[in-house]
């Protein structure tokens, strides 16, 4: 069975002078597992599987025999020490193949549970045939495969070696970099922006909070003109696929029900590239494959599920702004870039370069294109994903969302008119032949899309009156438009003094805060006086929904007080709760005086309007009410008319606390949105 150098899987017998070869089975086995084969758990599913120090390699049967029978070839003097025939020994195994490589018999390899190497957070690992590529933000490190903590898939390595250029990257006169700069319309920002959605999609580490699908497009809006075409988003993504394992995907083909349209992604894809996606291709089918884990359906074999923290990124090209409904869910999983119209019908990659990108460059090339994208990858990890300032996608949006039959409608309307009825606006269009029928809007998507029209086009709005909200009144710059007024705005103001009202707020609270991503609670107490040792908390009302608030009435003894609020206390002193106040300081004296101490982050929009403009004298609330929400408040004076604060009518008392909570809770939002632009 053995000799000193090798594993012989076959024993020789002798009949009548006779030599005579026979493959024994267990010998096999061992012959197997002296040249590295094993059974290997995959992705939940056992595998056949070759490894090679760190390397493995997923093999099928037809591999096994035909290694088997190479090796026989390349190790003759195994048989002629025995004095056998070399096809005596083929023989053999032809005639025990079936029973060899059966699934009985090959499920007796040594069973390994392989852990593969992987990207972390702050590292990121290139393979080529030669050596590892080890970047962070800061360094290139090049290792052997021995050094790593875990195995490497056969289609994880880059097929080429690596040796790292001597000259320094600026230095060099890199094709590919000169063309990205090229789409980039030489611009730094858009520069870097294009380099990290390199080393975004080179980068394998999934982070669940800033998972996004790349979406190419062109400069040009091509809803509006004929589509241009040959701008470099294909030559962009190819780059991809000589880093890292990468599935194309025929955009053309690709539609929503098919659910083997990624059949031919393995769960050691780190790319999928979806390419020239049609119009009316639908992102929101992709929301799960961006955040969850990866499913994969292949006709006839049971589906593959790859975890989030392993399954591929995605990039997208397309010719035309794709839709997906409105909001955050969208936004958060999408990055767009535009490349400019440096290439086109006018010049092409191959013009310009006077060679064919990737397949006529030589080592040095090779080598010089990986140490750009290296480079990429560093500016990710240091920037994250930068954004791109918007060209035309503004625009696209608009055209994608409203239609351009709605749009020039509107242009049409807003030239003589300011104030536009809801249903006689939706009636002239709809009866204008603006579209055919079987496209007309309900009056409901009318208003919508009406509503994105103003958004996009940046067109200040409001709806009149309170009420009804029957109108569309156009904000114009040159009006002199008086405030809103409390009479003017549609809101829900709630008295709470009674057990079964506080009760029915509780219900409110648990339903809000355990179902929305919005945890913000706006506070605002009434009291007797400013001495927080002496004066007492009249009432405290709350909001965290805009346009609704809930004034809690606080009985005169201190001890109800804190027994009747109890139900509402865990939402003020939760770590997972946002409280807003204006002028927070004085509340929190007050509170604390009561034994409320708050938990969690706190905030102050006399603090954020500050920050929002320090060259402002005054922050009042109801000073910056007026200038960011257009809205002037009932004042202290107006809601006490002379009496004393427990004497005011509690259906006054609640219009005037709830209106400063609830102006506080939209200033929060309002300011913080300005601070975010800044």
């Amino acid at each position: 069975m053995k000799n000193k150098q090798m594993v012989i899987p076959w024993r020789v017998t002798e009949y009548k002078e006779t030599k005579k070869a026979s493959i024994v089975s267990s010998w096999f086995i061992e012959f197997l597992d002296h040249h590295s084969y094993r059974n290997a758990i995959i992705n939940g599913c056992v595998e056949y599987v070759y490894v090679q120090g760190n390397k493995i390699e997923i093999v099928d049967k037809i591999h096994i025999v035909h290694a088997f029978l190479e090796w026989l070839d390349k190790n003759l003097e195994a048989c002629l020490e025995d004095d056998i025939d070399v096809d005596a020994v083929k023989e053999s195994f032809a005639n025990k193949v079936k029973v060899l490589i059966g699934n009985e018999m090959l499920m007796q390899m040594k069973l390994i549970s392989p852990s593969p190497h992987f990207d972390t957070r702050d590292e990121c690992y290139l393979y080529f045939k030669n050596a590892v590529v080890k970047v962070t933000k800061d360094s290139l490190t090049v290792l052997d495969y021995s050094e790593l903590d875990g195995y490497v898939f056969a289609e994880q390595i880059i097929d080429r070696n690596f040796e790292l250029p001597k000259a320094d990257l600026s230095e060099l006169n890199i094709p590919y970099k000169r063309f990205v700069h090229n789409i980039a319309d030489n611009e730094d920002s858009r520069i870097e922006a294009f380099e990290t959605v390199i080393g975004y999609m080179l980068h394998r580490f999934q982070n669940p909070a800033k998972s996004k699908a790349i979406i190419l497009l062109d400069e040009n809006i091509n809803e509006l003109d004929s589509v241009m075409g040959g701008t470099g988003k294909s030559i962009f993504v190819s780059a991809l696929s000589y880093m890292r394992p990468y599935v194309n995907i025929d955009g053309k083909e690709f539609r929503k029900g098919n659910s083997f349209a990624f059949q031919r992604v393995s769960p050691y894809t780190s790319i999928i590239s979806i390419n020239d996606i049609q119009q009316n291709a639908d992102f929101e089918m992709l929301y799960g494959k961006i955040t969850d884990g990866f499913t994969i359906n292949k006709k006839y074999k049971p589906e593959v599920f790859v975890p989030f923290e392993r399954s591929p990124k995605i990039i997208i090209t397309s010719n035309y702004y794709l839709k997906a409904p409105s909001g955050n869910s969208t936004e958060r999983r999408r990055y767009e870039i535009e490349l400019s119209n440096h290439y086109g019908k006018h010049l092409t990659v191959e013009d310009e370069f006077n060679h064919y990108f990737f397949y006529e460059w030589n080592q040095k090339q090779w080598d010089e294109f990986t140490l750009y994208m290296v480079n990429c990858i560093q500016k990710y990890l240091a920037n994250g994903l930068v954004e791109a300032d918007e060209i035309n996608l503004n625009q696209r949006r608009l055209i994608a969302e409203v239609g351009i039959e709605l749009m020039e409608y509107m242009d049409e309307q807003l030239l003589t008119k300011s104030k536009l009825h809801k249903k006689e606006l939706f009636n002239d269009f709809t009866r204008g032949g603006y579209v055919p029928t079987r496209y007309l809007p309900t009056q409901k998507s009318f208003t919508v899309r009406v509503k994105k029209y103003f958004e996009y086009k940046n067109i200040a709005y409001r709806e009149t009156p309170a009420n009804t909200k029957a109108y569309f009144e156009v904000i114009r710059e040159d009006s002199n438009l008086q405030p809103l007024t409390i009479a003017d705005v549609k809101n829900e103001y709630h008295t709470v003094k009674t057990s079964s009202q506080l009760k029915k707020l509780v219900s409110k609270m648990q339903e809000h805060f355990g179902n929305s991503a919005n945890n913000v609670l706006a506070v605002d107490l009434e009291t007797t006086g400013l001495d927080c040792f002496s004066d007492e908390i009249v009432c405290m009302a709350i909001c965290f929904e805009q346009g609704t608030g809930y004034n809690i009435i606080f009985p005169q003894n201190k001890l109800e007080a804190l027994g009747f609020i109890e139900p509402i206390r865990g939402y003020l002193t939760s770590s997972e709760v946002i409280k807003v106040f204006h002028n927070a300081k004085f509340d929190l004296k007050f509170l604390a005086n009561y034994g409320i101490e708050l938990d969690g982050e706190i905030h102050d929009t006399i603090v954020l309007d500050h920050l929002l403009d320090p060259n402002r004298k005054t922050h009042g609330l109801k000073e910056i009410s007026e200038i960011h929400l257009n809205y002037k408040q009932i004042t202290f004076k107006e809601m006490t008319d002379g009496k004393a604060i427990r004497e005011v009518p509690l259906e006054e008392l609640t219009k005037y606390a709830c209106e400063d909570t609830d102006l506080t809770f939209q200033l929060y939002h309002f300011i913080n949105q300005q601070l975010n632009k800044a």
